[in-house]
């Protein structure tokens, strides 16, 4: 008697739909949002805190994102379907890129080429693909950093042309 082999079943084929676009709802909490709070903090940066110091650092993009770290825990709440207990999650990935963005700008003049032409490259490509995955706290606060980095520089060279 010979090793008998179980017949095999026939695959069953899965139509797997991807999204075709993001929700207006995903577009506001991973884009809009973040930009606009950036922008926010960028000109409230730029109002009262950047006329006082003496040297301009930490000048409003890194003001922007200090802010977006002192306010992570609501942060994560308001943007992410995730647990509040998640949130140290979430403030890793601000530090991750938040961090280096903190010392690029810090370089002066040299910041816009990294801190705002790439960052705005990779914040287009990032908001074009990624919405596409059910992405962890780490992931959504990278995206999230990139909108509020490049909200507070636009935030606070807008305050600067219209109010100064």
């Amino acid at each position: 008697m010979g090793d008998a082999v179980p017949d095999e079943t026939a695959p069953i084929g899965v139509q797997l739909q991807q999204p075709v676009t993001a929700t207006w709802a995903e577009t506001w909490v991973n884009v809009i949002f973040p930009t606009l709070f950036g922008m926010a903090a960028g000109a409230f940066w730029q109002a009262t805190i950047s006329p006082h110091l003496t040297y301009g650092l930490p000048n409003p993009p890194q003001g922007g994102l200090l802010i977006m770290m002192l306010f992570s825990p609501l942060l994560h709440r308001w943007l992410t379907p995730h647990p509040p207990s998640m949130w140290m999650d979430y403030l890793g990935g601000i530090a991750a890129l938040g961090v280096p963005l903190l010392f690029v700008w810090s370089t002066g003049m040299g910041g816009f080429v990294c801190g705002g032409y790439l960052t705005v490259v990779l914040w287009i490509w990032v908001s074009t693909s990624w919405w596409r995955f059910h992405l962890p706290p780490f992931r959504l606060a990278i995206w999230h950093t990139m909108g509020v980095n490049i909200g507070a520089l636009g935030g606070s060279l807008l305050y600067h042309g219209l109010m100064m």
